[in-house]
């Protein structure tokens, strides 16, 4: 073979052998750009694979980001408070409470004046759900017969806080704020003991029996003198709180029962209007007990013309109330019955309260 051909044959062989290596490099060219163009995939694989982790935590944070879209601010809540009477200094001060608290926190709080007229309240309480309150304050004229109203708030899905006059259905209330009238009513009566000593008494009572909370006030004053029977109740009838309405009971009593010695007053305005028939008579001899420590009040026990008051703390409780309002209307909860202690006021500590 000469030198020509044998040449030709090695280059023939050298173009063959890199024809195969070329063939054979491409599928490993290729497999190794695999992994590179698999790389998001297997960096998405962690992600899918932490995803449960991941979802974990978002599924804790759908109820709080449920709650942010059903939580209000506190500036957009409206509250809607329907007093038994504003007519009455002790629900005006409830108000001031209410205010204080809402005023400084933001929100809207709608009011409305029953004036002691049942069937009014009603109608009041269906505005309030018809304006979507948040949460409905009440101060019962009727004990029982707010009832209707507060099925009406639970069929809205509207929370109720009841204000100073204990409800019969408390199934149907969120919360109740009020003075501990039992112990009110114990406070007067020992007081009424200590003034009338071993001498007995006859006493009179305008009553309010229509009103839990004066149940309970009476309760706590029959409590005391059951074990006196030297001090007996000759002359019972219900009026409504006012003094107007207090002093022709009285005047009735004045001429029925001229014995009578002592008076217990369910508040501190049918107080002031018995002591206002007393004093129309000339009966400045018979003592005069209220509940509330109003401020007129207050004046006439400095003055030595009433024996004394049994002090509630309506500015407190409307702040208590308040208060309850928010926590209710973002989903927390709240004491089902809250009562304020009461405080005897007569002449020796007067001044500490009398502004």
């Amino acid at each position: 073979m000469n030198k020509k051909v044998i040449i030709s044959l090695i280059v023939a062989l050298t173009m063959v052998l890199s024809l195969g290596l070329a063939a054979c490099s491409q599928p490993a060219a290729q497999a190794s750009e695999a992994p590179v163009s698999q790389a998001p995939a297997s960096e998405a694989a962690p992600a899918s694979e932490e995803a449960p982790a991941s979802e974990a935590p978002a599924s804790d944070a759908a109820p709080a980001s449920d709650a942010a879209k059903t939580a209000k601010d506190p500036k957009d809540m409206v509250f809607g408070a329907v007093h038994m009477s504003l007519g009455n200094p002790h629900f005006v001060l409830w108000s001031e409470g209410l205010h204080e608290v809402i005023d400084a926190k933001g929100g809207k709080l709608i009011e409305a004046d029953s004036q002691f007229d049942a069937n009014k309240q009603l109608t009041q309480v269906e505005d309030m759900i018809q304006q979507k309150c948040d949460v409905i304050l009440i101060s019962p004229v009727d004990s029982k017969g707010i009832k209707p109203a507060l099925e009406a708030c639970q069929k809205a899905g509207i929370p109720v806080i009841i204000m100073d006059v204990e409800a019969a259905d408390e199934d149907l209330v969120t919360s109740t704020v009020a003075t501990d009238n039992v112990s009110a009513g114990k406070l007067l009566a020992e007081a009424m003991l200590k003034e009338v000593g071993d001498k007995g008494a006859s006493i009179g009572v305008i009553d309010l029996s229509i009103s839990d909370t004066v149940r309970r006030r009476t309760e706590g004053f029959e409590s005391v003198m059951k074990d006196h029977p030297e001090i007996k109740v000759v002359q019972r009838q219900d009026a409504d709180p006012t003094v107007e309405a207090a002093l022709p009971v009285m005047e009735n009593y004045l001429q029925s029962n001229p014995e009578i010695t002592q008076m217990f007053c369910i508040n501190d305005m049918q107080a002031l209007g018995a002591l206002s028939a007393c004093e129309g008579a000339k009966r400045t001899d018979i003592k005069i007990y209220g509940i509330d420590g109003s401020q007129d009040a207050m004046k006439k026990i400095k003055e030595g013309k009433l024996m004394g008051t049994s002090a509630q703390f309506p500015k407190k409780m409307g702040t208590i109330a308040a208060d309850y309002c928010y926590k209710i209307a973002n989903g927390e909860s709240v004491e089902k019955k809250t009562l304020v202690p009461s405080e005897w006021i007569n002449k020796d500590n007067v001044d500490q309260f009398l502004k």
